[in-house]
């Protein structure tokens, strides 16, 4: 990423406008992007992501442990209880 100064491309009041809320401090703007894809669908990790947490809680009600869960994906037992109420909530719905 390349920086660039502020003044060099924004008109005075608005970086003045600015100063006023951000003075010294790193800003990023993001590039307007109207076709932009939300998070995980260019590469479907969205959708693995989905499948492996419903495989974490269909294990989960099957009788497996949290630590066995945990083991076996690879994840801390913590993520794992976020996972199974997260995908609780969800069944609920």
């Amino acid at each position: 990423m390349n920086y660039v100064k502020a003044k060099n491309v924004l008109p005075l009041a608005l970086l003045e406008k600015i100063q006023e809320y951000a003075a010294g401090t790193y800003l990023y703007i993001p590039q307007k992007c109207e076709n932009r894809k939300n998070w995980g669908e260019s590469k479907d990790s969205k959708n693995w992501y989905k499948r492996r947490n419903q495989r974490i809680y269909k294990n989960y009600k099957e009788g497996f442990s949290v630590s066995e869960i945990s083991q076996e994906f690879f994840l801390s037992e913590k993520s794992i209880y976020r996972i199974i109420s997260s995908e609780k909530k969800a069944e609920a719905r």
